[in-house]
């Protein structure tokens, strides 16, 4: 991979799937509860249902009733066990990538960091919380308490104050064609998808950058080897 030729002043990192594996641990929470609901109906397609409940919504249960009506269960009784499941433990499975840590770590060296993540502050500051990352960040904007969600420019604008850097010094590192990317585009940062799957790029102006994981930012900014990772 080519380097970038810059060095930035601040890199800016998004939550879900760029720093912590929410898909697989909201996947797994929702087989769990759909199995709950289910549980003694025959022939029902739990992969079926997760995957037509991931399609409908990020957050929330009130898609539960539709997506379990597929199934053919309309039962109300069952409905709410799913949602109780869901809700009993949100935080089942989640889980920092493995790189996580020490690329930031590793960022941290030459540059400032910060974290952007929509979504209810609740649940975030929870997510952060049990992943013990508050103290690597020197500041965390979440998009319920700043008013605005990614994405809105004004969030990134928020975070290239704190940060104390112009636009053009900036990365954002993420994973949302739409909230990450074209967020920092519009607010004139650079961009990094971060596409651990191998996904085709969905349309619109392409990012400025595209790693299969989080160590391979760090070479295309000059940041250096993540310890352990270097060559040898």
């Amino acid at each position: 991979m080519a380097t970038s030729g810059l060095r930035p002043k601040l890199v800016l990192f998004d939550l879900d799937d760029t720093l912590c594996d929410h898909q697989a641990s909201l996947r797994l929470r929702l087989r769990i509860a759909f199995e709950a609901a289910c549980r003694g109906l025959p022939g029902i397609d739990l992969d079926a249902l997760v995957e037509a409940s991931v399609q409908r919504a990020v957050f929330g249960t009130d898609h539960f009733a539709e997506v379990l009506a597929l199934a053919g269960v309309r039962d109300q009784a069952r409905v709410e066990q799913a949602v109780a499941s869901y809700v009993s433990d949100r935080y089942r499975g989640l889980r920092l990538f493995d790189e996580a840590l020490e690329v930031v770590e590793a960022v941290r060296q030459y540059a400032r960091v910060g974290l952007i993540t929509n979504g209810p502050s609740e649940i975030q500051r929870s997510k952060i919380a049990r992943l013990q990352i508050a103290h690597i960040f020197p500041f965390i904007l979440v998009s319920e308490e700043v008013g605005v969600w990614k994405p809105d420019p004004a969030i990134f604008h928020r975070a290239l104050a704190l940060g104390e850097a112009a636009p053009h010094e900036a990365v954002y590192v993420g994973d949302n064609p739409e909230h990450d990317v074209a967020g920092a585009q519009r607010a004139g940062l650079i961009s990094v998808w971060v596409n651990r799957t191998g996904r085709d790029w969905p349309g619109g102006p392409p990012p400025d950058y595209v790693v299969g994981n989080l160590r391979e930012l760090l070479p295309l900014f000059g940041f250096g080897p993540v310890a352990g990772h270097g060559p040898g």
